[in-house]
């Protein structure tokens, strides 16, 4: 599959594509102790349970502020797509330099939504809503005691179905790349936020990614089918 013709038919494109793939792997982390591999199907299944958790539980419109303030992590990624595949304006939290406090990029003071692993922080006060989760894979719910009103996500997530029960408006999200030669495998920096158009290239593709870069090995990467880098 390409890149759509239309791309405000983005998450449309994407969602086929990946579930075209099946139980072949389209994402491998290695940000953590164990590699994580996500298939097409899982993958896809993930970005649908969050569109329709944004969707009925938060009532994310088109146009609303998201802010991201998380570490790289694929289920960041997933977050952020399900957010575009429904309209939304999404702003990634800038991580902490040399001890200083992290800075919304995009100067996000009050956003709609607000998804953290702090969930204490100040920045909640001024969110209309709370999603927590912590950047670990295995995680089943938040780790600790959250304050009232806010949402465990991968508590609630799971329980949403596992198709596509919304409309979905235009995406808001970056473009797609346009297709190359081949069907690319592709190392990535974080978790391929910072370069998402190359990474829904891929997959549209019917390829996959691999990340972080920083932590795969020689060898690894080999073992991976890695074509290039993102």
């Amino acid at each position: 599959m390409t890149a759509p013709a239309d791309p405000t038919r983005t998450a449309h494109a994407l969602l086929d594509a990946l579930q075209a793939q099946g139980p072949q792997p389209v994402l491998a982390w290695y940000g953590e102790a164990a590699r994580v591999e996500l298939s097409g199907h899982v993958l896809a299944n993930w970005i649908i349970k969050a569109i329709g958790h944004l969707a009925d539980e938060i009532a994310l419109a088109p146009g609303a502020a998201v802010l991201i303030d998380l570490p790289p992590h694929w289920k960041r990624l997933v977050l952020a797509i399900a957010a575009w595949s429904l309209g939304a304006d999404v702003t990634l939290r800038e991580p902490a330099q040399d001890g200083a406090a992290p800075e919304p990029s995009g100067g996000v003071d009050a956003p709609a939504v607000l998804v953290t692993d702090v969930p204490q922080d100040e920045l909640a006060d001024a969110a209309d809503e709370v999603l927590a989760l912590e950047a670990r894979s295995l995680a089943p719910r938040f780790d600790s005691a959250l304050p009232p009103l806010v949402h465990d996500w991968v508590q609630e997530v799971r329980a949403h179905p596992d198709q596509l029960s919304v409309p979905l408006p235009a995406w808001s999200g970056p473009a797609p790349s346009a297709p190359g030669d081949g069907i690319p495998r592709l190392l990535v920096p974080g978790d391929g936020l910072d370069v998402i158009t190359p990474v829904l290239g891929a997959w549209l593709a019917g390829g996959g990614i691999i990340c972080p870069a920083d932590q795969v090995s020689a060898a690894q990467a080999r073992d991976e089918g890695a074509t290039g880098h993102a």
